[in-house]
């Protein structure tokens, strides 16, 4: 089974949605929807006050009926489409759902995003939460082969507890990354049913096995772009995984709350950081991680139910393909996979201090298990300049 997907756009607005984690029952008849604009919250130091920035305006448009519970061990499975079908919309409208379900436009000037994130990333405020700069240690298989080992709870784990599982009904659904306290980056199809609707999810840092090192986190706010949507890709159970579904499977959850441990502390967070330049990036060296589900077709041998898989060695990177915007927006990889990893990290200490960085997630793989032959038999969404600078738009926020 396959498990992931990704893609981008221009930005003139952008919307939010949260599900909490929780059902939200079918509304009878047309509950008033408030049609009132309202500025999002910014902290009171927020750094978009010292460039002279406005705080969103959200304008509400519609609100989810409700969101639908997986049967345990369900995976959100991708039928891989190479070939397009039929013509394409454009993305780039950020779209977001708040805590009761509600779907916003956020009404924000694409240039105030840009300024933004060049201004975190000149002070350094897009780095990870760790000190460390040595790096820890070969679904589709690469070659054939199976080359991870699970990645036990451990006193050595300063990465790993950033990486989690992302769940609607506590299995190993899918995987998703902190790249601040309160927010996680993963795949967009992670978060619906493959059949138009949407599923309720909570975020489990660090899990090992049965061993939750921190509590469950439920999500509060959710942001996505809404070209996934226009192009039907929230419905690839019937349609396919289309070459265009690619491009825009990414999403970002607002944690209600920090995950913490029994003592208080927390699992920190990584960096996220990207290069204009494909080839560079090719030579970065890259490593994943994630959380196969042991139902799905190539989980690792000795698979036991949310724990975290990845490789000792760095993952081999292929050819980049679907442009978007003057970026290839993913690329093929060799890093060993199956049901469950989609929305986890590729990530390096190759860009400099301040790693690890996230440069891309896992969203799709193109054969399962023994019968993948090439080296690079899976994709990524790479993270380009324009979702780099709303993640750190976020990152400024939450």
């Amino acid at each position: 089974m396959q498990t992931c997907m990704t893609r981008y756009g221009l930005v003139l607005v952008a919307a939010l949605v949260a599900c909490g984690g929780q059902e939200i029952s079918s509304r009878s008849g047309e509950e008033a929807l408030e049609t009132q604009e309202q500025t999002l919250n910014v902290p009171e130091g927020w750094i978009g006050h010292q460039l002279g920035l406005s705080a969103p305006r959200l304008r509400p448009v519609e609100k989810v009926r409700g969101f639908v519970t997986p049967q345990q061990g369900e995976l959100p499975s991708i039928d891989r489409i190479a070939e397009q079908t039929g013509p394409t919309k454009p993305g780039g409208v950020i779209r977001a759902m708040g805590p009761d379900g509600t779907i916003y436009e956020v009404l924000l000037p694409e240039a105030d995003v840009a300024k933004l994130g060049s201004e975190m990333r000149q002070r350094g405020l897009n780095g990870s939460s760790f000190d460390s700069s040595a790096p820890r240690g070969g679904s589709g298989w690469s070659n054939s082969a199976d080359s991870r080992l699970r990645w036990f709870n451990s006193s050595a784990d300063w990465p790993r507890d950033t990486i989690g599982v992302v769940s609607p009904n506590g299995s190993s659904w899918c995987t998703g990354t902190l790249f601040d306290g309160r927010l996680v980056l993963t795949a967009l199809h992670c978060i619906l049913d493959g059949y138009g609707n949407w599923v309720g999810a909570q975020f489990r840092a660090g899990q090992d096995g049965s061993s939750r090192p921190y509590a469950s986190v439920n999500h509060t706010w959710k942001y996505y772009d809404q070209g996934f949507f226009d192009n039907n890709c929230h419905n690839w159970k019937t349609t396919g995984y289309r070459l265009v579904c690619e491009q825009y499977d990414w999403a970002v959850l607002v944690l209600a709350d920090v995950p913490r441990n029994s003592s208080g502390g927390t699992p920190g967070y990584m960096g996220v950081s990207y290069n204009p330049s494909d080839g560079s990036t090719a030579v970065y060296t890259m490593y994943h991680a994630g959380y196969p589900s042991c139902g799905s077709g190539g989980r690792p041998s000795g698979c036991v139910d949310n724990s975290m898989w990845g490789q000792n060695a760095a993952c081999a990177i292929g050819s980049f393909f679907n442009p978007v915007g003057g970026w290839n927006r993913n690329f093929w990889h060799g890093c060993d996979m199956s049901g469950g990893h989609s929305g986890g990290p590729l990530y390096s200490w190759s860009p400099g201090s301040g790693g690890p960085y996230i440069l891309a997630t896992n969203i799709a793989e193109t054969c399962t298990g023994a019968g993948c032959t090439g080296a690079v038999p899976n994709v990524a969404y790479r993270i380009d300049q324009w979702l780099f600078d709303w993640l750190m738009y976020w990152r400024s926020i939450y």
